[in-house]
Protein backbone atom coordinates (compact mmCIF):
# COMPACT_ATOMS: atom_id res chain seq x y z
CA UNK A 1 0.00 0.00 0.00
CA UNK A 2 1.43 3.36 -1.03
CA UNK A 3 0.17 6.50 0.56
CA UNK A 4 1.49 9.97 -0.11
CA UNK A 5 0.64 13.25 1.46
CA UNK A 6 1.40 16.49 -0.32
CA UNK A 7 1.44 19.64 1.75
CA UNK A 8 1.38 22.88 -0.16
CA UNK A 9 2.13 25.99 1.83
CA UNK A 10 1.29 29.39 0.51
CA UNK A 11 3.82 32.18 0.75
CA UNK A 12 1.88 33.74 3.63
CA UNK A 13 1.94 30.47 5.57
CA UNK A 14 5.69 30.11 5.03
CA UNK A 15 6.25 33.62 6.38
CA UNK A 16 4.08 32.82 9.38
CA UNK A 17 6.05 29.64 10.11
CA UNK A 18 9.34 31.50 9.70
CA UNK A 19 8.25 34.10 12.23
CA UNK A 20 7.04 31.44 14.69
CA UNK A 21 9.22 30.22 17.51
CA UNK A 22 11.32 27.06 16.85
CA UNK A 23 9.38 25.19 19.54
CA UNK A 24 5.99 25.92 17.97
CA UNK A 25 7.36 25.02 14.56
CA UNK A 26 8.52 21.59 15.75
CA UNK A 27 5.22 20.97 17.51
CA UNK A 28 3.34 21.61 14.28
CA UNK A 29 5.67 19.36 12.33
CA UNK A 30 5.28 16.56 14.88
CA UNK A 31 1.50 16.93 14.77
CA UNK A 32 1.54 16.56 10.99
CA UNK A 33 3.80 13.50 11.22
CA UNK A 34 1.52 11.95 13.87
CA UNK A 35 -1.51 12.53 11.64
CA UNK A 36 0.25 10.85 8.70
CA UNK A 37 1.19 7.87 10.87
CA UNK A 38 -2.43 7.48 12.00
CA UNK A 39 -3.59 7.45 8.39
CA UNK A 40 -1.04 4.78 7.57
CA UNK A 41 -2.10 2.63 10.53
CA UNK A 42 -5.80 2.90 9.60
CA UNK A 43 -5.07 2.08 5.97
CA UNK A 44 -2.91 -0.92 6.85
CA UNK A 45 -5.56 -2.23 9.29
CA UNK A 46 -8.35 -1.92 6.69
CA UNK A 47 -6.21 -3.63 4.08
CA UNK A 48 -5.32 -6.43 6.49
CA UNK A 49 -8.97 -7.01 7.45
CA UNK A 50 -10.09 -7.04 3.82
CA UNK A 51 -7.36 -9.48 2.87
CA UNK A 52 -8.21 -11.69 5.83
CA UNK A 53 -11.87 -11.93 4.78
CA UNK A 54 -10.94 -12.77 1.20
CA UNK A 55 -8.40 -15.42 2.18
CA UNK A 56 -10.32 -17.11 5.00
CA UNK A 57 -13.87 -17.10 3.53
CA UNK A 58 -14.97 -20.66 2.77
CA UNK A 59 -18.21 -22.44 1.96
CA UNK A 60 -20.09 -23.97 4.86
CA UNK A 61 -20.81 -27.12 2.86
CA UNK A 62 -18.68 -29.11 0.46
CA UNK A 63 -21.63 -30.86 -1.20
CA UNK A 64 -24.19 -29.41 -3.62
CA UNK A 65 -27.80 -29.40 -2.45
CA UNK A 66 -28.90 -31.07 -5.67
CA UNK A 67 -27.23 -34.25 -4.38
CA UNK A 68 -29.01 -34.25 -1.02
CA UNK A 69 -32.04 -36.56 -0.77
CA UNK A 70 -32.62 -36.77 2.99
CA UNK A 71 -32.61 -34.10 5.69
CA UNK A 72 -32.94 -34.81 9.42
CA UNK A 73 -33.58 -31.89 11.80
CA UNK A 74 -33.70 -32.34 15.56
CA UNK A 75 -34.02 -30.27 18.73
CA UNK A 76 -34.18 -31.34 22.38
CA UNK A 77 -37.75 -32.69 22.03
CA UNK A 78 -38.60 -33.36 18.39
CA UNK A 79 -37.11 -34.76 15.21
CA UNK A 80 -38.36 -34.61 11.63
CA UNK A 81 -37.14 -36.39 8.50
CA UNK A 82 -37.61 -35.01 4.98
CA UNK A 83 -37.02 -37.55 2.20
CA UNK A 84 -36.79 -37.11 -1.57
CA UNK A 85 -38.46 -39.96 -3.47
CA UNK A 86 -38.62 -39.96 -7.28
CA UNK A 87 -37.77 -36.27 -7.26
CA UNK A 88 -40.50 -35.34 -4.73
CA UNK A 89 -39.85 -34.36 -1.11
CA UNK A 90 -42.04 -36.26 1.36
CA UNK A 91 -42.66 -36.79 5.07
CA UNK A 92 -41.94 -40.53 5.50
CA UNK A 93 -43.24 -40.53 9.07
CA UNK A 94 -46.61 -39.12 7.92
CA UNK A 95 -47.78 -41.41 5.13
CA UNK A 96 -45.37 -39.85 2.60
CA UNK A 97 -47.36 -36.61 2.53
CA UNK A 98 -45.70 -33.90 0.41
CA UNK A 99 -43.30 -31.34 1.87
CA UNK A 100 -43.61 -27.60 1.29
CA UNK A 101 -40.99 -27.57 -1.46
CA UNK A 102 -40.48 -23.80 -1.53
CA UNK A 103 -39.78 -23.67 2.20
CA UNK A 104 -37.28 -26.53 1.98
CA UNK A 105 -35.59 -25.09 -1.12
CA UNK A 106 -35.14 -21.77 0.69
CA UNK A 107 -33.20 -23.22 3.62
CA UNK A 108 -31.13 -25.56 1.44
CA UNK A 109 -30.11 -22.62 -0.74
CA UNK A 110 -29.21 -20.63 2.38
CA UNK A 111 -27.01 -23.45 3.66
CA UNK A 112 -25.35 -23.82 0.27
CA UNK A 113 -24.68 -20.08 0.06
CA UNK A 114 -23.42 -19.60 3.63
CA UNK A 115 -19.76 -18.56 3.92
CA UNK A 116 -17.50 -18.90 6.95
CA UNK A 117 -14.83 -16.32 7.83
CA UNK A 118 -13.01 -16.32 11.16
CA UNK A 119 -14.45 -18.31 14.10
CA UNK A 120 -15.93 -16.83 17.26
CA UNK A 121 -14.04 -19.46 19.26
CA UNK A 122 -11.83 -22.47 18.60
CA UNK A 123 -12.07 -24.27 21.95
CA UNK A 124 -14.16 -27.36 22.65
CA UNK A 125 -14.89 -26.08 26.16
CA UNK A 126 -17.03 -23.28 24.67
CA UNK A 127 -19.43 -25.57 22.80
CA UNK A 128 -21.93 -25.90 25.63
CA UNK A 129 -21.87 -22.15 26.28
CA UNK A 130 -22.81 -21.49 22.65
CA UNK A 131 -25.19 -24.52 22.69
CA UNK A 132 -23.52 -26.29 19.78
CA UNK A 133 -22.25 -29.37 21.65
CA UNK A 134 -23.28 -32.96 20.98
CA UNK A 135 -25.51 -32.95 24.07
CA UNK A 136 -26.66 -29.32 24.23
CA UNK A 137 -27.91 -27.67 21.05
CA UNK A 138 -30.86 -25.83 19.59
CA UNK A 139 -30.77 -27.61 16.23
CA UNK A 140 -28.92 -30.69 15.00
CA UNK A 141 -29.00 -31.02 11.21
CA UNK A 142 -27.84 -33.98 9.11
CA UNK A 143 -27.75 -34.04 5.31
CA UNK A 144 -27.61 -37.36 3.44
CA UNK A 145 -27.08 -38.64 -0.06
CA UNK A 146 -28.50 -42.15 0.07
CA UNK A 147 -26.99 -43.75 3.18
CA UNK A 148 -23.94 -41.46 3.14
CA UNK A 149 -23.94 -38.58 5.58
CA UNK A 150 -22.62 -35.57 3.66
CA UNK A 151 -22.82 -32.89 6.36
CA UNK A 152 -23.64 -32.52 10.04
CA UNK A 153 -24.23 -29.20 11.76
CA UNK A 154 -25.17 -27.86 15.18
CA UNK A 155 -27.01 -24.54 15.57
CA UNK A 156 -26.97 -22.81 18.94
CA UNK A 157 -27.41 -19.41 20.54
CA UNK A 158 -27.98 -16.18 18.64
CA UNK A 159 -25.33 -13.43 18.76
CA UNK A 160 -27.61 -10.91 17.06
CA UNK A 161 -30.58 -10.30 14.76
CA UNK A 162 -30.99 -13.13 12.21
CA UNK A 163 -27.66 -14.68 13.24
CA UNK A 164 -26.80 -17.91 14.97
CA UNK A 165 -23.75 -19.75 16.26
CA UNK A 166 -22.87 -22.80 14.19
CA UNK A 167 -20.44 -25.71 14.45
CA UNK A 168 -19.58 -28.39 11.92
CA UNK A 169 -19.05 -32.03 12.91
CA UNK A 170 -15.47 -32.91 13.78
CA UNK A 171 -14.45 -29.28 14.38
CA UNK A 172 -14.00 -27.15 17.49
CA UNK A 173 -14.47 -23.83 15.64
CA UNK A 174 -17.75 -22.01 16.25
CA UNK A 175 -18.93 -19.46 13.67
CA UNK A 176 -21.58 -16.73 13.60
CA UNK A 177 -23.65 -17.07 10.42
CA UNK A 178 -26.79 -15.48 8.98
CA UNK A 179 -29.32 -18.20 9.78
CA UNK A 180 -32.06 -18.68 12.41
CA UNK A 181 -33.21 -21.75 14.28
CA UNK A 182 -36.86 -20.96 13.39
CA UNK A 183 -36.11 -21.74 9.75
CA UNK A 184 -35.23 -25.30 10.73
CA UNK A 185 -38.51 -26.52 12.21
CA UNK A 186 -38.50 -29.90 13.95
CA UNK A 187 -42.19 -30.85 13.63
CA UNK A 188 -43.75 -32.47 10.57
CA UNK A 189 -46.73 -30.08 10.56
CA UNK A 190 -44.39 -27.16 9.90
CA UNK A 191 -43.10 -28.82 6.72
CA UNK A 192 -46.43 -30.13 5.41
CA UNK A 193 -47.57 -28.70 2.06
CA UNK A 194 -50.42 -26.49 3.28
CA UNK A 195 -52.27 -26.22 -0.06
CA UNK A 196 -52.39 -30.00 -0.49
CA UNK A 197 -56.20 -30.07 -0.81
CA UNK A 198 -56.66 -26.92 -2.89
CA UNK A 199 -58.37 -27.41 -6.26
CA UNK A 200 -57.75 -25.21 -9.30
CA UNK A 201 -59.71 -24.72 -12.56
CA UNK A 202 -63.06 -25.60 -10.99
CA UNK A 203 -66.07 -26.02 -13.29
CA UNK A 204 -68.76 -27.41 -10.96
CA UNK A 205 -69.53 -27.06 -7.23
CA UNK A 206 -72.32 -29.00 -5.48
CA UNK A 207 -73.52 -29.04 -1.90
CA UNK A 208 -76.70 -30.14 -0.12
CA UNK A 209 -78.88 -27.22 -1.31
CA UNK A 210 -77.10 -25.76 -4.33
CA UNK A 211 -75.36 -26.72 -7.56
CA UNK A 212 -73.19 -24.28 -9.51
CA UNK A 213 -71.77 -24.66 -12.98
CA UNK A 214 -69.31 -22.47 -14.83
CA UNK A 215 -70.09 -21.60 -18.43
CA UNK A 216 -67.43 -19.54 -20.18
CA UNK A 217 -66.55 -16.97 -17.51
CA UNK A 218 -69.85 -16.90 -15.60
CA UNK A 219 -71.38 -19.07 -12.87
CA UNK A 220 -75.03 -20.15 -12.74
CA UNK A 221 -77.30 -22.31 -10.63
CA UNK A 222 -78.22 -25.63 -12.25
CA UNK A 223 -80.92 -28.16 -11.48
CA UNK A 224 -80.47 -31.88 -10.89
CA UNK A 225 -80.52 -32.53 -14.64
CA UNK A 226 -77.81 -29.87 -15.20
CA UNK A 227 -80.23 -27.32 -16.68
CA UNK A 228 -79.64 -23.68 -15.78
CA UNK A 229 -82.28 -22.11 -13.53
CA UNK A 230 -83.68 -18.60 -13.68
CA UNK A 231 -82.25 -17.62 -10.29
CA UNK A 232 -79.31 -15.29 -10.50
CA UNK A 233 -76.14 -15.79 -8.50
CA UNK A 234 -74.14 -13.12 -6.73
CA UNK A 235 -70.90 -13.15 -8.75
CA UNK A 236 -68.84 -11.84 -5.82
CA UNK A 237 -70.14 -14.48 -3.42
CA UNK A 238 -69.42 -17.26 -5.89
CA UNK A 239 -65.94 -15.84 -6.48
CA UNK A 240 -65.32 -16.00 -2.71
CA UNK A 241 -66.43 -19.63 -2.61
CA UNK A 242 -64.22 -20.56 -5.57
CA UNK A 243 -61.30 -18.74 -3.98
CA UNK A 244 -61.83 -20.71 -0.77
CA UNK A 245 -61.46 -23.96 -2.72
CA UNK A 246 -58.61 -22.67 -4.92
CA UNK A 247 -56.57 -21.63 -1.88
CA UNK A 248 -57.70 -24.01 0.85
CA UNK A 249 -55.00 -24.16 3.54
CA UNK A 250 -54.69 -27.04 5.99
CA UNK A 251 -52.72 -26.92 9.25
CA UNK A 252 -51.73 -30.47 10.17
CA UNK A 253 -52.78 -34.12 10.03
CA UNK A 254 -55.55 -35.07 12.47
CA UNK A 255 -54.55 -37.76 14.95
CA UNK A 256 -57.94 -39.49 14.61
CA UNK A 257 -61.17 -39.24 12.63
CA UNK A 258 -63.30 -36.38 14.03
CA UNK A 259 -66.99 -36.69 14.94
CA UNK A 260 -69.32 -33.75 14.61
CA UNK A 261 -71.48 -31.70 12.26
CA UNK A 262 -70.59 -32.63 8.67
CA UNK A 263 -70.94 -30.70 5.41
CA UNK A 264 -70.22 -32.33 2.03
CA UNK A 265 -69.08 -30.42 -1.05
CA UNK A 266 -68.35 -31.99 -4.44
CA UNK A 267 -66.05 -30.24 -6.89
CA UNK A 268 -65.24 -30.96 -10.53
CA UNK A 269 -62.13 -29.53 -12.11
CA UNK A 270 -59.63 -30.14 -14.88
CA UNK A 271 -57.83 -32.52 -12.46
CA UNK A 272 -60.94 -34.62 -11.80
CA UNK A 273 -63.80 -34.85 -9.32
CA UNK A 274 -63.24 -34.50 -5.56
CA UNK A 275 -65.59 -34.90 -2.60
CA UNK A 276 -64.83 -32.76 0.45
CA UNK A 277 -66.08 -33.65 3.91
CA UNK A 278 -65.94 -30.71 6.32
CA UNK A 279 -66.40 -31.57 10.01
CA UNK A 280 -67.01 -29.17 12.90
CA UNK A 281 -66.51 -30.47 16.42
CA UNK A 282 -66.98 -28.51 19.63
CA UNK A 283 -64.04 -26.17 19.04
CA UNK A 284 -62.05 -27.56 16.09
CA UNK A 285 -62.47 -27.81 12.33
CA UNK A 286 -61.43 -30.60 9.97
CA UNK A 287 -61.55 -31.55 6.30
CA UNK A 288 -61.00 -34.69 4.26
CA UNK A 289 -60.78 -35.03 0.49
CA UNK A 290 -61.82 -38.20 -1.32
CA UNK A 291 -58.36 -38.92 -2.72
CA UNK A 292 -56.67 -38.66 0.71
CA UNK A 293 -56.77 -41.12 3.59
CA UNK A 294 -56.32 -38.50 6.30
CA UNK A 295 -58.40 -35.85 7.96
CA UNK A 296 -56.65 -32.51 8.33
CA UNK A 297 -57.12 -29.68 10.78
CA UNK A 298 -57.90 -26.26 9.36
CA UNK A 299 -58.75 -22.83 10.73
CA UNK A 300 -62.28 -21.61 11.41
CA UNK A 301 -61.83 -19.06 8.60
CA UNK A 302 -60.92 -21.72 6.02
CA UNK A 303 -63.81 -23.90 7.20
CA UNK A 304 -66.50 -21.23 7.10
CA UNK A 305 -65.61 -19.77 3.70
CA UNK A 306 -66.62 -23.11 2.10
CA UNK A 307 -68.68 -25.20 4.52
CA UNK A 308 -71.00 -22.37 5.65
CA UNK A 309 -72.01 -21.35 2.11
CA UNK A 310 -75.69 -21.96 1.29
CA UNK A 311 -77.92 -21.36 -1.73
CA UNK A 312 -79.49 -18.36 -0.03
CA UNK A 313 -76.10 -16.76 0.58
CA UNK A 314 -75.21 -17.16 -3.11
CA UNK A 315 -78.36 -15.50 -4.49
CA UNK A 316 -78.04 -12.13 -6.15
CA UNK A 317 -79.56 -9.29 -4.10
CA UNK A 318 -82.45 -8.70 -6.53
CA UNK A 319 -83.37 -12.39 -6.40
CA UNK A 320 -83.46 -12.31 -2.62
CA UNK A 321 -85.56 -9.16 -2.74
CA UNK A 322 -88.09 -10.76 -5.12
CA UNK A 323 -88.36 -13.90 -3.01
CA UNK A 324 -89.13 -11.91 0.16
CA UNK A 325 -91.80 -9.55 -1.28
CA UNK A 326 -95.30 -9.90 0.19
CA UNK A 327 -98.77 -9.18 -1.26
CA UNK A 328 -99.58 -5.57 -0.24
CA UNK A 329 -103.34 -6.41 0.21
CA UNK A 330 -102.88 -9.51 2.31
CA UNK A 331 -100.06 -7.77 4.11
Amino acid sequence: MNQSVTIDLTQAQEQKLASASPLNLWQKRLTILLFIQMLLVIGLFAYHQNSRVQVNAQSLLTVGMANIDRVVIQDANNKVTLQKVAGQWQLPEQQQLPVDKQKLDDILQKLEGTKLTWPVTTTASSHERFEVSDSKFQRHIKLFQGDNKKAELWLGTSPGFKKIHLRRAGEDQVYAVELTSFEFATEAKDWLQKDLLAVKDITTIKSADYALQKTADSWNFVSANQDETTEKVDANKVAELVSGLNNLQIQEVATQAPHGETTSVTVKSAAGEFQFEFVKTENEYFVKRSDQDNYFKLSQYEFERVANVTRASLLASEAVSNNTKTDPVSG
